[in-house]
């Protein structure tokens, strides 16, 4: 996983783990609401927090403020409540602490489904880098009898589904039809190779709209007529009426060349368009 790295200040944590393994991962919430791994990252930057974690998880991302190879200051304190199985195996220089931003909805802390994928998303990646089975997996309540993560100690079923999807095979993705492939396809743009999206349907092949723009194509939409635009390179806007001078030439032009409206307008569409036109009628006249 690509994770930014956002440091907490040192003296929210310890440097180091005395010789310890990390052998367990633990589940924290945030108790805010509506709060982003960026923001709660960036609160420990400051001094004197007392507190901290190796990870902060929201919707869309991961943040980590303390290293792995240090302990952050997130499953100790005093016990809570009877409920602490842990205390004294899984320990701050053992661990590592995963903090979930939470909302409040109708009064009551939730974690999103957003935000669990991005947990489920971490958590097997720790799991699977540090060799820490899923029993080693737990909340700050196991530790400590804290009711942390809240919804997760409110709701015991909560618990158990995230614990679930830690060791559910990943599902494929389906397939699609045969119609939808897309295929890496080389395709000649105004005479230069290009690697495109392709698609092909019906034996016939499609190329997507963005792959257009890597040959200058401009891609757009047009607000008014409501539909995609394409603008090629080197071309521009179609004037009808252009000069006398040029005027004059497409007049020799399709006289003697017997050219339609269509390509007249396909010419001038060029960037040199007019010129092109000057030339051809100049060279039809001798």
């Amino acid at each position: 996983m690509n994770i930014p790295f956002v440091p907490a200040d040192s003296s929210n944590y310890y440097s180091g783990r005395g010789g310890n393994s990390i052998k367990y991962i633990v589940m924290h919430y945030t108790a805010n609401d509506g709060d982003t791994d960026e923001g709660n990252a960036h609160y420990f930057q400051g001094a004197g927090r007392r507190a901290s974690a190796h990870y902060f998880v929201d919707e869309d991302s991961v943040t980590q403020s303390v290293r792995d190879r240090d302990a952050a200051w997130h499953c100790g304190g005093a016990i809570e409540s009877s409920h602490h199985p842990l205390r004294g195996i899984c320990m701050n220089r053992n661990s590592l602490g995963v903090e979930i931003c939470s909302d409040i909805v109708g009064g009551k802390y939730t974690i999103t489904p957003q935000t669990v994928d991005r947990a489920v998303e971490l958590v097997k990646y720790l799991m699977a880098k540090y060799g820490i089975d899923v029993d080693h997996v737990v909340r700050h309540y196991d530790v400590t009898g804290k009711l942390c993560p809240e919804p997760w100690v409110r709701d015991e079923s909560l618990w158990r589904k995230f614990k679930a999807r830690l060791t559910a095979p990943v599902e494929p993705e389906p397939k699609k039809e045969d119609d939808e492939v897309v295929e890496k396809k080389k395709v000649l743009l105004n005479g230069k190779t290009y690697e495109c999206d392709i698609i092909n349907k019906d034996e016939i092949n499609y190329i997507k709209m963005r792959s257009l723009q890597q040959a200058g194509f401009t891609i757009d939409f047009d607000a008014v007529r409501k539909v995609p635009s394409i603008t090629a390179p080197q071309c521009r806007t179609f004037v009808p009426d252009g000069t006398a001078e040029v005027q004059d030439a497409i007049d020799t032009v399709q006289e003697v060349a017997g050219l339609e409206e269509q390509t007249i307008e396909y010419l001038l569409r060029y960037q040199y368009g007019e010129q092109l036109i000057r030339k051809l009628a100049e060279a039809m006249e001798k």
